[in-house]
């Protein structure tokens, strides 16, 4: 049996679920409050020292960084595989998931900081918040955070978020325009990584971004269609998911155009 430690809104945490749902594998788990810091107890930064999800222990053993796990999971229960044959096209879905971990993870975190957390975060008194911050292993994002919750979109990191979810969406548009999936004909690990960032996207008002970019909005809307979406994403969103990316978010959507238009 695989037990995963996830989030209910972690892009991360989606994408095992969705692969775990495209395979049609059976797993249990926990869901880590992300907001209240259960990611930092002693006991999971055993398995996990980034203090992040997912995690995934099959048989005693565990795996961190979702990229690896969904690999993982595609090789060690082979069908239906999500990866081809062909080296080429390998190769090809390692390329944009490699995009995801290089830039657009980090993007999606600044901007789901500075639009759906910054209030919630604020109201917390000054020496909560700190602590917050400092348990937070990685430096640079720390600092990301403490600048997102301090000055929103405002922050200078934050429109070049914008920038990298807009070339991505961009090379998607391209990729697209010939064939149905990002990685030629077939559904593949490229769907399942970028599916939770793009539905992240239009959950912070940033669904224009592929309002004139016709095959990423086909191809979205295939992937909603896909039983694994409702499985993976929509049922795990609790009432106050729903309340912090609710909205509406006409800042963001108005701060986006503003940042694209001078990009």
């Amino acid at each position: 049996m695989l037990y995963l430690y996830h989030g209910t809104t972690s892009v991360c945490a989606i994408k095992a679920r969705i692969a775990l749902e495209e395979k049609s594998i059976a797993w249990t788990g926990e869901v880590l409050d992300l907001r209240r810091g259960d990611q930092h107890r002693p006991e999971y930064l055993k398995l996990n020292p980034n203090g992040v999800v997912p995690t995934l222990v099959h048989d005693g053993r565990a795996l961190i960084e979702s990229t690896l796990i969904i690999e993982y999971l595609d090789e060690a229960f082979p069908a239906p595989p999500l990866m081809p044959s062909d080296p080429y096209s390998r190769a090809t879905i390692r390329l944009w998931m490699k995009r995801i971990d290089d830039t657009l993870h980090a993007a999606c975190s600044a901007i789901t900081f500075a639009v759906a957390f910054r209030k919630e975060l604020q109201a917390k008194p000054a020496t909560e918040l700190e602590a917050h911050l400092a348990r937070i292993p990685d430096m640079a994002y720390r600092e990301r955070q403490r600048l997102s919750i301090a000055h929103g979109l405002a922050a200078p990191h934050v429109a070049q978020a914008v920038r990298h979810y807009d070339k991505y969406i961009a090379q998607m548009e391209e990729a697209l325009s010939g064939c149905a999936y990002l990685a030629g004909d077939s559904y593949s690990l490229a769907d399942v990584a970028a599916t939770p960032y793009v539905n992240r996207a239009e959950m912070l008002g940033m669904a224009g971004l592929w309002a004139k970019r016709a095959h990423v909005a086909g191809w979205f809307e295939r992937m909603r269609q896909r039983p694994s979406f409702d499985i993976a994403v929509t049922r795990w969103l609790t009432g106050a998911d729903r309340r912090r990316f609710g909205g509406p978010h006409e800042e963001a959507r108005k701060a986006l155009s503003e940042i694209l238009a001078g990009a």
